[in-house]
């Protein structure tokens, strides 16, 4: 019994070594085609009044509704 569980325990071990060597592996990929000298689009929202706004309003912000979020579009 005792050797069934150690044998499960060592799999599992095995199994998240595995898996984060692969996230790890996709992570790097992605970091390598990010240019952070580059200069981005912007996101066309106030982001930091958004924010204030929600929390001031305990909302979500992915629960908010389009004329809500419309008030924070930078013009």
């Amino acid at each position: 019994m005792n050797t069934k569980k150690s044998n499960m325990l060592e799999q599992l071990k095995n199994f998240n070594v595995n898996e984060s060597a692969e996230k790890d592996k996709m992570a790097q990929e992605f970091i390598k085609t990010v240019n952070p000298y580059s200069t981005k689009p912007g996101l066309g929202i106030d982001l930091r009044s958004l924010a204030k706004y929600a929390k001031a309003n305990n909302k979500n912000i992915t629960l908010m509704s389009d004329s809500e979020l419309k008030q924070f579009a930078i013009r």
